[in-house]
């Protein structure tokens, strides 16, 4: 029965707000936190600058979703929030890219042990620039390119980011000894 049969009127009729769904909004932080959780976990045997610097990023990330949290709380004890989940998929396309993009990164980070860092990052954004924006072949391939190649840059050879080692990473070795 849905608040519109038997008579029934919604609550802007009855003088009441309607209430906003959430449980849709807690995806994001929710992987943000075990992300962020793992990453911390796994960065035990690096440098303390690395150390300190994720654990700068992983408190402010905590301390938001501490905040989100407590929102969506007082939310719930006001009435002005419900939680439901429809909101993810009452929009089928919106849906459907969702599910694909989070299908192509779990793709990209089980592949990622054999193609390495570089590689998989630029599989996975190649496919998402081509397959979800419909972004020109040659343009995706060269912004995919691009950031692929800045992420190596920055994560491996700058930060020497324990990331698995692919062919690129294992041939850039052979021939410059980074």
């Amino acid at each position: 029965m849905s608040l519109h049969d038997n008579n029934v009127p919604d609550p802007a009729q009855r003088g009441q707000e309607p209430r906003e769904a959430t449980g849709g909004d807690w995806v994001i932080p929710a992987l943000g936190f075990a992300f962020t959780t793992y990453y911390l976990w796994s960065i035990k045997d690096l440098v303390w600058e690395a150390k300190v610097a994720a654990v700068f990023v992983a408190g402010m990330l905590y301390l938001l979703i501490g905040i989100f949290a407590l929102k969506t709380v007082l939310g719930l004890k006001r009435g002005s929030l419900v939680i439901d989940f429809s909101t993810l998929w009452e929009n089928w396309p919106l849906f459907r890219i969702r599910a694909l993009l989070f299908g192509l990164a779990a793709l990209s980070v089980i592949l990622l042990p054999w193609l390495g860092f570089t590689l998989s990052t630029f599989g996975f954004l190649l496919a998402a620039f081509i397959w979800l924006e419909k972004m020109p072949a040659k343009m995706a391939f060269i912004t995919a390119g691009a950031l692929a190649l800045s992420g190596y840059i920055l994560f491996i050879a700058i930060l020497r980011t324990a990331f698995p080692m692919g062919p690129f990473e294992l041939a850039v070795r052979a021939l410059t000894g980074i």
